[in-house]
């Protein structure tokens, strides 16, 4: 397995845009909001929603028909560790297809650190 692929297994894009997404609502914001703002289906947002909330990342309040999305305190905490890892603009705003805002940097990092080392193995802590 390459770096490129090992990378993607621990942070995947989407997921990533959805909790940076919930972080920097200025408003309530809900899973089809969010679905817009990632440029995601509806279907896959609600699935990734849905497995962050069983790991107490976001949680959801329904509010009618709808469902408010709120990060717990560990989806805070993901939230700022995430933004301290990506470039963001000066808007604040989050596009993994423009230079310095995607997660390649994260391989061009492993593959300078397995150079140096000789050693690809290496741990990521959240």
């Amino acid at each position: 397995m390459d770096s490129d692929e090992s990378v993607n297994i621990f942070i995947k894009e989407k997921p990533v845009m959805a909790i940076l997404s919930i972080q920097r609502a200025h408003s309530e914001i809900y899973p089809s909001k969010v679905s817009k703002q990632i440029d995601s289906t509806y279907s896959h947002t609600v699935n990734i929603l849905s497995k962050m909330e069983e790991n107490s990342i976001v949680k959801t309040q329904k509010e009618g028909r709808k469902r408010l999305l709120n990060l717990t305190e560990k989806g805070e905490s993901y939230a700022e560790i995430l933004s301290e890892l990506l470039e963001i603009d000066g808007n604040g705003d989050l596009d993994f297809n423009e230079p310095g805002n995607s997660l390649d940097f994260l391989n061009d990092k492993e593959k300078a650190k397995k150079n140096k080392s000789g050693s690809g193995k290496r741990t990521l802590t959240l």
